[in-house]
């Protein structure tokens, strides 16, 4: 027997969401391919709402062929960091090359990142070749460059050297001493010498991210006084003694020890190169992040790539990468992700936001920013949104720019708006990470969220969420002055035809939130307009389906919710609840399956009134 609720009309939500008039149809991004080189061929991306964009590749047979053994890179050298930058300077010095790497396994073992600077029409050919890294802080740059594609090749990290992380069980714990014992899964991996990073839950049959409805952890790193000391007990047990901050945790509960957080990054896109492409790239470790596409970079793309734990040593490695996979911040955007294979990581899947800063102080035209990730440079125009994060329309011109520190700007405007004062928001006119499209992946076992959306005209269709640790789609402006500032506004996204299974699986919220969080407290304003999110399909939720606030004009039709049965039965299983900055809501032709017999089902509520939906059967 099949179980529906039947659907709300949208009237009905509307009674209860506060009208106000409709925000303006998005422009949209209409490029147009002209003047393409004999060089070069192109892929058209078409997006959201009549997007389009295209981003250019090099031509296998215009090229002349390198072999990057004649550099020296060889399985023989302990390093070949010098003989592949070799290579790279000779493709810098001879546009349009195509360099091939005879297939092998290749160790890196220097601290220097690898510079690709300067180039035009270049082609890695990689043969399925693996690069072996074992340092932190290395970098494969890709800067200055325009027309750039590697492909073929895979990237691990040299576990028998460092490990990136370790299963543990927690014994013995003690509250009165402040002690516990970590028992790790592989003995091989407890040394007195291994750093402890970060700790979180898994979950104790697969391993992975996430307890279920549970998600104990604590980044160790971030105090120094966290860990008192540590000793080897035993073949495969450290006793660790700390300040109180592990005494949450239970005997008998299965945990990831992250020996890496944020020390390395795979590939870093920058200094506005263009027309990127990754193709069958699996990166199977990496101490930090996959990738990091910056700088003002545009047309970009990953396709057909993996990143995730490599299938030879499931037995012995618990996660892929220790940070985000791919992490986009201060772009030009139009990039492209699509059928790819992404689990693992220590944070989020995809990660897309352009930079803030919280204005701090004010003295005559200086400003001091709190902005981590903020991009900034003389002769940029900051823009501004006020307290109550309302757009101004105010600017200013950037005259001078001085770090204080990692995350303070001291910024010397020319401008400066009267009315701005200490709480207001500063971002970057220049930068600009829209129009992407997120298609035909699968997302899957990793620590935090699935994506991080926070940039406009954006298209996620066709992807397969599962088991993701917290939210699978989180829509968020973002800021806390002391960690991070992040996010700009949201127009037009639409999110269709994407299957979600076990997701939020720890319990942090939602499978899909909307929302700001300003220095612990909400925008007073809607910052998200024209929002679609239709045709998905959610499976096994263990928490509210959708949290949604700070939004004008969102579209919520034809999904198909099934709360299963694989979490316990609650009241807010699958809901939606509206925040009190929710307008111009349409609700049509949603089914809830599976959600009780012949009773009545709470499926939405806002700020201040339920509405309740009749179960009806049927056949």
């Amino acid at each position: 027997m099949l179980l529906k609720i039947v659907s709300f009309i949208a009237s009905i939500l509307l009674l209860f969401i506060s009208s106000t008039t409709l925000p303006a149809e998005s422009d949209v991004l209409v490029e147009e391919l002209v003047n393409l080189s004999e060089n070069r061929t192109a892929d058209e991306i078409n997006g959201a709402n009549g997007t389009k964009f295209y981003i250019q590749r090099p031509k296998a047979d215009k090229l002349n062929e390198v072999n990057a053994a004649d550099f020296g890179l060889s399985e023989e050298n302990e390093d070949n960091f010098a003989a592949f930058q070799s290579a790279l300077n000779y493709c810098s010095q001879h546009p349009q090359t195509k360099l091939v790497i005879d297939k092998g396994t290749y160790y890196f073992r220097s601290t220097n990142g690898l510079d690709a600077n300067n180039f035009t029409d270049l082609l890695i050919e990689g043969n399925d070749a693996t690069f072996v890294f074992s340092s932190t802080d290395y970098r494969f740059f890709i800067r200055n460059s325009d027309c750039v594609e590697i492909r073929n090749l895979n990237v691990d990290w040299n576990w028998k050297e460092s490990p990136l992380a370790s299963v543990v069980t927690v014994q013995n714990s003690n509250a009165d001493t402040n002690t516990l014992d970590l028992v790790f899964k592989d003995a091989e991996y407890c040394d007195e010498s291994c750093r402890l990073m970060a700790i979180t839950q898994c979950d104790p049959e697969t391993y992975t991210f996430g307890a279920k409805y549970s998600s104990k952890e604590v980044y160790l790193y971030q105090d120094e006084t966290n860990i008192k000391s540590f000793q080897k007990i035993s073949d495969n047990t450290l006793r660790v003694t700390h300040n109180g901050c592990m005494n949450g945790f239970e005997d008998g509960e299965t945990y990831i020890l992250r020996h890496y957080v944020y020390n390395g990054t795979v590939f870093n896109l920058r200094d506005y190169s263009k027309n990127i492409t990754f193709d069958n790239v699996s990166i199977y470790g990496s101490s930090g992040m996959a990738y990091i596409c910056e700088g003002n970079s545009s047309h970009f793309q990953i396709i057909n790539s993996f990143i995730g734990v490599n299938p030879e040593h499931k037995d012995k490695r618990c996660v892929s990468l220790t940070a985000d996979a791919i992490h986009i911040v201060n772009t030009n955007g139009c990039f492209n992700i699509s059928d790819c294979d992404i689990s693992g990581m220590g944070d989020d899947c995809i990660n897309v936001h352009d930079g803030l800063g919280y204005v701090s102080a004010v003295n005559g035209n200086t400003l001091t920013l709190i902005a981590s990730a903020m991009r900034l440079e003389a002769g940029d125009t900051l823009g501004f949104k006020n307290d109550k994060f309302e757009n101004t329309d105010l600017t200013a011109k950037v005259v001078y720019v001085k770090d204080l520190d990692w995350i303070t700007k001291e910024v010397v405007v020319e401008g400066l708006p009267e009315t701005l004062s200490v709480g207001w928001t500063a971002y970057n006119t220049e930068c600009n990470s829209g129009n992407y499209v997120i298609r035909n992946n699968y997302f899957h076992e990793n620590r935090a969220r699935g994506l991080l959306l926070q940039s406009s005209n954006g298209l996620c269709e066709n992807n397969r969420f599962y088991k993701t640790m917290a939210q699978a789609i989180k829509v968020v402006m973002d800021i806390e002055p002391t960690l991070w500032q992040e996010g700009t506004g949201v127009d037009n996204l639409i999110i269709r035809n994407n299957t979600f299974e076990k997701c939020n699986f720890s319990d942090w919220g939602s499978v899909i939130e909307i929302g700001t969080n300003i220095v612990g407290k909400s925008a007073e304003t809607a910052v998200f307009t024209n929002i679609e999110i239709s045709s998905n399909s959610f499976k096994d939720i263990p928490s509210t389906l959708m949290r949604i606030n700070n939004i004008n004009r969102l579209v919520l039709s034809e999904n198909t919710v099934d709360t299963g049965d694989f979490f316990d039965n609650s009241s807010v299983q699958g809901s939606l609840w509206f925040g009190e900055y929710c307008s111009n809501v349409k609700y049509t032709d949603n089914i809830f399956v599976n959600s009780g017999f012949m009773q009545n089902k709470e499926i939405a509520k806002s700020d201040s009134i339920r509405v309740w939906a009749e179960i009806n059967s049927q056949l």
